[in-house]
C-alpha cells in the first residue's frame, strides 16, 4: 500500500483523531465479517472541526478489509462539511490496523468552496482494544 500512498499524496490538508461509540456486527460469513462503527472526534489543520462518522467494514478472512466511510465535519466557526469515501485496510497486529483510500467532501460554505472540487487521500491507524483511531488526510495528486 505504501508506493501507491506516495503516488497519491499532495499537501497535508488534515490531521484526525477519533474514539469509537459503537461496533455493529452486521453479518458473519465466510468470506468474513461485516461491521459497521461510529466515531467521533477532532479535524485539525486547514479548518478546525469535531466529526461524527459511520464507517462500514468487510473484514476478510486473510486479515484485509474494504471500508466505507460518511462523516460529517462541523467547524468552531459554524460551517458544516460532509465527508465520503473508502479504501483497504490490513490488520496490523492482534488488535490494531492500517488503512488508506480516497475521500471526497461538499460544503455549502463560501469559505470552505474549494474542498467541493477536492479529492483526498487519507492514511490511517486503530487500536481495536482502546476504541482510538487517528490519521492524516492529503489533497490527492
Amino acid at each position: 500500500m505504501q508506493a501507491q500512498a506516495q503516488k497519491m499524496k499532495g499537501e497535508l490538508l488534515f490531521e484526525f483523531r477519533a474514539k469509537n461509540n459503537s461496533t455493529t456486527i452486521k453479518d458473519i460469513g465466510p468470506n468474513g465479517v461485516q461491521l459497521e462503527m461510529n466515531d467521533h472526534g477532532e479535524v485539525s489543520g486547514k479548518y478546525h472541526a469535531g466529526h461524527i462518522d459511520t464507517v462500514s467494514v468487510s473484514l476478510k478472512t486473510d486479515g484485509t478489509n474494504d471500508w466505507q466511510l460518511k462523516s460529517i465535519h462541523n467547524t468552531k466557526d459554524g460551517d458544516m462539511v460532509v465527508v465520503w469515501g473508502g479504501g483497504k485496510g490490513r490488520m496490523a497486529g492482534p488488535q490494531t490496523g492500517t488503512w488508506e483510500g480516497e475521500l471526497h467532501f461538499m460544503t455549502q460554505s463560501p469559505k470552505l468552496a474549494w474542498l467541493n472540487n477536492s479529492t483526498g487521500w487519507v492514511e490511517g491507524q486503530g487500536n481495536m482494544a482502546t476504541g482510538e483511531s487517528s490519521g492524516k488526510i492529503y489533497a490527492k495528486k
